[in-house]
């Protein structure tokens, strides 16, 4: 079986609990416990979603955003915090691919879902 994904080798994401999440798919290792649980968010909602399947070229950047859904033709980015590295990539990203929604859920936006279902979830990390 193929592992979509990777443990990550960043030592600000590091920090982070990366992994297969087998409540979720054995086939995936997600970065950190937030992308985890907006799958399961997602899988809760019967949104159909990808994990990370598109690499943009950015030029002197590549892009990868965690997830994809194809019903919606958007791409969604789980961030945390938005450093100088991620606003760039972001603009570099809006300027190359105009026509690509992407969505940021920021870590306002992740507390509000997380307030919501971690109740409802119960392998919420």
């Amino acid at each position: 079986m193929q592992i979509i994904g990777r443990n990550t080798t960043s030592p600000k994401a590091s920090r982070g609990k990366s992994g297969i999440r087998p409540d979720i798919d054995d086939s995936i290792c997600f970065y950190s416990t937030w992308e985890a649980n907006i799958a399961r968010v997602l899988t809760l909602m019967n949104i159909n979603w990808q994990y990370s399947p598109k690499i943009f070229d950015l030029g002197k950047h590549t892009y990868r955003p965690d997830f994809y859904l194809p019903d919606s033709n958007l791409f969604l980015e789980v961030k945390n915090y938005m450093n100088d590295y991620s606003r760039e990539r972001d603009r570099l990203f809006r300027q190359k691919y105009p026509n690509i929604k992407l969505e940021i859920i920021s870590k306002e936006k992740y507390k509000q879902l997380e307030s919501v279902f971690k109740p409802l979830i119960y392998k919420w990390e």
